[in-house]
């Protein structure tokens, strides 16, 4: 019983600890040069379980928006009756798991300074913009008019330039470059991005290939053996 107290209460010092932490992601909206530099260098700032729940929200509010958007914003009225979890949270947090590692790929050959740890990190608290405009725009779709779309469509824009900028300038002061640099290297992660998903493609391709084949080959040797 001591233990599982003990083992409690360190759990609950550690969420607490990590919450104060995550404070620090508010900070980084307002400055984020100063702010990412901080959280690169400081590792009072950085925390790994505070980077999984920002992404975890991020997966969250996707998940709200998509149920609750008012119905004149869905593609279709009964789209939300589909619900489909796993797809719902893949679609929020692959880009930016993808990112980090194709970032990492190249900038680990580019003279970067942040490792794949700090990579990880600047870019889940990067997020925080876009999970804040994901659960905002629930009431917005709720309240406005078809004829007030453009309040609706504007707060969606701005949230993919707030949120992808806040990458490029977590990306940027992480690794030290200049903007230059930076541009060159977002780019080249981005190509890196599209390299990791045809490989993932074509692995998945090939391995459905071979469970196909193996699958009819024990079929053909079943229906051999009972005849």
């Amino acid at each position: 019983m001591k233990s599982i107290s003990s083992g409690l209460k360190k759990f609950g010092a550690g969420t607490v600890e990590m919450f104060k932490r995550l404070k620090y992601a508010f900070y980084i909206l307002a400055h984020p040069i100063d702010g990412f530099f901080d959280l690169k260098n400081d590792p009072k700032r950085r925390t790994v379980s505070g980077s999984i729940f920002l992404l975890v929200m991020l997966a969250f509010s996707s998940i709200v928006k998509r149920q609750l958007t008012g119905y004149l914003f869905t593609e279709s009225t009964g789209e939300q009756l589909y619900l489909n979890v796993f797809m719902e949270v893949f679609k929020a947090v692959a880009p930016f798991l993808l990112f980090t590692i194709a970032n990492w790929c190249f900038t680990s050959l580019m003279d970067g300074d942040g490792s794949l740890k700090d990579i990880f990190c600047a870019t889940a608290f990067a997020t925080l913009p876009m999970t804040i405009c994901n659960f905002l725009l629930v009431p917005i779709s709720n309240f406005v008019s078809l004829e007030e779309e453009s309040i609706y469509v504007f707060i969606v824009g701005f949230s993919f330039v707030w949120c992808y900028g806040m990458v490029f300038l977590g990306m940027m002061v992480t690794h030290q470059y200049s903007v230059s640099k930076a541009i060159a290297t977002a780019i080249l992660s981005i190509v890196g991005i599209l390299v990791i998903i045809f490989i993932a493609v074509l692995v998945f391709y090939l391995v459905s290939q071979v469970v196909g084949f193996i699958s009819s080959l024990y079929t053909e040797i079943s229906f051999r053996l009972n005849e």
